[in-house]
C-alpha cells in the first residue's frame, strides 16, 4: 500500500494546489498535484500524478488516485496518453463535469 505525503499548499486566486508525494514501504516512489478550492472541497482535480521509472505497474498510481478520490469525495482526471487513459477508464467512468472540456487532452475526462 502506498501513503501520501502532503508536502505542500499553493494558494492560487481561485483554487489551492496541493503537491503530495507518494511513498511505498518508506521509499518515495511519486507524486501528485491536486488541485481544488479547499481540503473540505467535495471535487478536486488530479493535475498531475508521476511514478518514478522502474516503480511503474506495481499498483503505486492506482492506489494513489484511490485515496485522493476517498479524500475528496471523488475526482477527475484527464489522461494525455492511451495508456494513461486505460488506467482511468479502469477505474472510473467517463467525466460529466461541465469544466471537462477545458482540460480534456485528446483522451477524455474521468471521474474516479
Amino acid at each position: 500500500m502506498t501513503e501520501l505525503k502532503l508536502k505542500d499548499i499553493i494558494e492560487e486566486d481561485s483554487y489551492n494546489s496541493y503537491e503530495f508525494e507518494i511513498y511505498a514501504d518508506g521509499e518515495k516512489v511519486g507524486a501528485a498535484n491536486v488541485m481544488a478550492e479547499n481540503e473540505d472541497d467535495d471535487h478536486a482535480y488530479v493535475e498531475r500524478i508521476d511514478i518514478n521509472s522502474g516503480q511503474q505497474n506495481r499498483g503505486y498510481g492506482t492506489d494513489a488516485l484511490r485515496q485522493l478520490s476517498d479524500k475528496w469525495y471523488g475526482i477527475e482526471i484527464a489522461p494525455d496518453n492511451p495508456d494513461a487513459q486505460r488506467l482511468y477508464a479502469r477505474l472510473g467512468e467517463e467525466s460529466s463535469w461541465e469544466d471537462a472540456c477545458y482540460i480534456d487532452q485528446g483522451y477524455g475526462v474521468y471521474r474516479i
